[in-house]
């Protein structure tokens, strides 16, 4: 009987877990709400996520705020640089698609490509900016690097996020509330695998 009330119980674990993950969504939904935030809570979701996985549990809260604060510039001007390349990119794609003319057509299959360098790119950089100190194009330069050296497991961790939040929106929509924590925490385990081949561990609070 004592089993059952064990914190290390199986069962009480994946409660915590799902606690853990509605409160990062939670926290993640409401920075990204004014757009220019969610650079840093990106980050600080992924502070918390690569330290759940990596088996460095601690106050999920404390942390998530902890993380959003301090790499609040650095993030955010990230954040802005990648948004403004997005919304180009997007431009000079949605032109291509839709122009008519044989110059769009024939760029559209570089467009295509671009798009998928970019968000190969996106997706790991907040997971590399959560482990790394260092200037803001140090940063970006050793993202674009990784990303392309280690492309087909980050395109994996598109296809899990692209895969859950399809399933909250089209088939179960309460797991909407759990989306992002849950998608963070499972793509984890695919970035520690990667940053720890570069040797960048997270410290122990």
């Amino acid at each position: 009987m004592h089993r059952l009330f064990d914190l290390e119980n199986p069962v009480w674990r994946f409660i915590g877990n799902i606690i853990d993950m509605f409160l990062l969504s939670i926290y993640w939904y409401l920075c990204c709400l004014p757009v220019i935030t969610a650079g840093s809570g990106t980050t600080a979701l992924f502070y918390v996520t690569l330290k759940l996985t990596s088996n460095q549990e601690g106050y999920t809260t404390a942390s998530f705020f902890k993380s959003f604060k301090s790499n609040f510039k650095q993030a955010t001007l990230i954040w802005l640089i990648c948004l403004l390349a997005g919304v180009v990119l997007f431009i000079d794609f949605y032109w291509a698609l839709t122009s008519g003319s044989s110059i769009g057509a024939s760029l559209l299959p570089a467009f295509v490509m671009i798009s998928v360098i970019y968000l190969i790119f996106i997706s790991f950089l907040f997971p590399l900016l959560a482990r790394c100190e260092n200037t803001v194009k140090a940063i970006l330069g050793m993202c674009f690097v990784m990303s392309i050296r280690n492309f087909l497991p980050i395109l994996s961790t598109l296809l899990v996020t692209a895969g859950i939040f399809s399933v909250a929106i089209f088939i179960f929509w309460p797991l909407i509330f759990i989306a992002p924590g849950l998608s963070a925490y499972l793509n984890s385990y695919i970035y520690n695998h990667i940053l720890k081949k570069y040797h960048l561990d997270l410290p122990n609070e």
